[in-house]
């Protein structure tokens, strides 16, 4: 079980981090204090932003993929094309956008993991983002364990108000790795529920969503409980929501916590 996981701190630091581990308040925090920055990505079109550290206290590796931030990014949020993909995965159709931005920095990417990964061969490896870069996050996770299957017993996966990014088979896709995987939306966060359903889209379990100031553990063979976040009406979605995933809602923190 969980227990005070600042994942979500790697996740807001691709905001702001430069080129030294030196961001305020994502880079001070005491689960993120000490992080070596290895390798950063920015590509301008398709946006993808984003970095690769380690940390030598905590014994991780961390792979952050920087969310929506500016209007290129929304354009890509907003087409809802699917794509096949991964070959790998007969059926799995994932989202145009968020594919073309992955692979737009994948090669050097998944270079300097499988390098950092032979280099700290017993550190966990934390794939993370928030928004776009969630979905960018496990789209990677899940392209790299294809090829390093060797990986996956030190993978994690933690993601932050993400969209959907694929159909029913890729969610099965996700579920099958059998690793850890926390979804964890906030409140009445409107993006956590775009692309809509009714184009092929659906999420992968499982979802932590915070609410009333607890977190709730929506189940890990439940996609998307009606009793978490997908229970919220249409007229109660909220963009401001998805900017809300402050310094307490980045992490998980058991008190005042329950399981559906």
């Amino acid at each position: 079980m969980l227990r005070d996981e600042r994942r979500g701190c790697y996740a807001q630091a691709a905001y702001t981090v430069g080129n030294t581990w030196d961001c305020v308040p994502s880079c001070q925090q005491s689960e993120t204090v000490g992080t070596v920055l290895d390798y950063t990505w920015h590509n301008i079109s398709p946006a993808s932003v984003g970095f690769l550290g380690h940390n030598n206290r905590t014994r991780i590796i961390v792979v952050s993929f920087r969310g929506t931030k500016d209007v290129d990014d929304w354009v890509q949020d907003s087409e809802f094309s699917l794509d096949a993909w991964p070959p790998h995965v007969p059926g799995s159709m994932v989202h145009h956008g968020f594919l073309s931005a992955y692979q737009s920095v994948a090669t050097g990417v998944m270079r300097e993991i499988v390098r950092l990964a032979a280099r700290h061969p017993t550190y966990r490896i934390v794939f993370t983002g928030h928004s776009l870069g969630g979905a960018e996050a496990v789209l990677c996770a899940v392209d790299t364990l294809h090829r390093h299957s060797e990986l996956v017993h030190r993978t994690h996966i933690y993601t932050y108000g993400m969209p959907r990014i694929g159909n029913s088979d890729w969610a099965d896709s996700v579920e099958g790795l059998g690793i850890p995987v926390y979804r964890v939306v906030y409140e009445n966060d409107m993006v956590v529920h775009i692309p809509f359903q009714w184009l092929g889209y659906t999420h992968f379990a499982q979802e932590v969503w915070i609410h009333r100031n607890r977190t709730v553990f929506c189940g890990a063979k439940t996609r998307e409980s009606p009793v978490c976040s997908a229970g919220v009406s249409l007229s109660d979605y909220s963009i401001a929501d998805h900017s809300q995933y402050t310094e307490a809602d980045w992490m998980f923190v058991l008190q005042g916590s329950r399981v559906v």
